[in-house]
């Protein structure tokens, strides 16, 4: 699916919200910083890799695996 930056970084923010609501409930898109995030979206990155990869659960792009 093609997402415009506005698109992604909703749906960034809602995986975040969903997969981390316990430690992080009140995170909204002013929270982020989407400099620090356009990477991913420019490297072509679906919203739930970007964030598997910031939050470390994509091991293979840290370097740990």
């Amino acid at each position: 699916m093609q997402y415009s930056w506005f698109q992604w970084r909703a749906s960034v923010v809602a995986i975040i919200q969903f997969d981390f609501g316990e430690v992080l409930r009140d995170v909204r898109d002013a929270d982020i910083d989407w400099d620090s995030w356009r990477t991913f979206y420019d490297e072509g990155r679906s919203p739930q890799a970007a964030v598997d990869c910031a939050f470390l659960r994509d091991l293979r792009r840290s370097g740990s695996a």
